[in-house]
């Protein structure tokens, strides 16, 4: 079997049958629909169980509510095609997708298959910001590497997850040893240890996947806080595989990007003066104190400033910026 797509499926009943659909109706046909059912509180459920009865391609597997980190460990333990893809329940793909990336593994097998994709409703377009084509391990080494996590000039490689086709013997150990308690984020981990692991890869410019997005950014949703460990323990994941010799630096600018978006929150949900107790607290710790020496901008005005910000612990800056973000 040629391709494993796993969905992960919480709280979606509302766009579920027009992702399951769009998969469903594929030019190509080898391959297994996995839908994993989150423990979601609707009617996904029985969506899921009924496209099951009608068609032999769909597994359904029912869990316990754990995050999506759990649903794609769930449906990596159960898949068998040679390639896993996953689809978020609330996007769909053009009916061409799996014929596309077939095609560009019979030039080379392929580790990953990265390609791009469209928002929705507004029809942003966008794809892998790196050269169209065939990567062998010297060319990722010298091309890709450094700006997987984040270049100097905060370039990097696209952190989702979907949008991608991975050997299953390669994504599968990366994602089954990812801690549950990573949250958000957990795409870039999967996906850029990946890159690092993989020996040959294949970045096509062609929008095969359609992605929804909400009326209002992660780090503007309401009451919304982030944790100030989740960049902690990415970068420990991050440097559990990657030399830190080589990635420190990279690992330090995404994990100080990480602890700006988690200040922008804290000033957005809490009382300015408890939001500014915490933050000073918080970048005065002497590992995030290393990590932000570490983390170095060029050209990149933003990523300057934020880390400035940082650096600083002006939470009066962090204040304002939050306003205009």
């Amino acid at each position: 079997m040629k391709f494993s797509v796993i969905v992960p499926i919480y709280n979606v009943e509302k766009y579920l049958r027009a992702c399951v659909d769009s998969l469903l109706n594929q030019t190509f046909s080898d391959f297994e629909l996995i839908l994993v059912d989150d423990g979601s509180p609707d009617n996904c459920p029985a969506i899921c169980d009924e496209y099951a009865e009608n068609d032999s391609r769909v597994k359904v597997i029912h869990k316990q509510n754990g995050g999506v980190n759990s649903a794609r460990k769930a449906g990596m333990q159960a898949a068998q095609g040679d390639y896993i893809m996953t689809v978020d329940g609330d996007d769909f793909v053009d009916s061409g997708m799996l014929q596309k990336v077939s095609g560009f593994l019979a030039e080379k097998n392929y580790d990953i298959v990265c390609f791009g994709f469209e928002t929705f409703p507004d029809g942003r377009k966008s794809y892998p910001d790196y050269r169209e084509g065939g990567y062998d391990k010297k060319h990722i080494e010298e091309e890709i590497y450094p700006t997987l996590v984040t270049g100097a000039n905060g370039k990097r490689f696209p952190p989702s997850v979907w949008g991608k086709a991975f050997k299953r013997e390669l994504v599968t150990p990366v994602q089954l040893d990812l801690p549950d308690n990573i949250t958000i984020g957990e795409d870039s981990c999967v996906s850029y240890v990946s890159v690092y692991k993989a020996d040959s890869i294949y970045i096509s410019h062609d929008k095969l996947y359609y992605y929804r997005v909400e009326n209002e950014s992660l780090t503007r949703g309401k009451k919304k806080l982030f944790s100030w460990d989740e960049p902690l323990l990415r970068a420990d994941f991050y440097l559990k595989y990657m030399p830190e010799e080589q990635f420190a630096g990279q690992v330090a600018r995404i994990t100080a990007h990480s602890f700006f978006n988690v200040a922008v929150t804290v000033v957005r949900v809490k009382k300015y003066r408890e939001a500014k107790r915490e933050i000073k607290q918080k970048l005065s710790q002497e590992r995030v104190k290393e990590i932000l020496s570490k983390a170095q901008f060029k050209g990149n005005k933003k990523e300057k400033l934020a880390l400035y910000c940082l650096k600083h612990r002006s939470t009066f800056l962090i204040k304002l910026i939050s306003k205009v973000i």
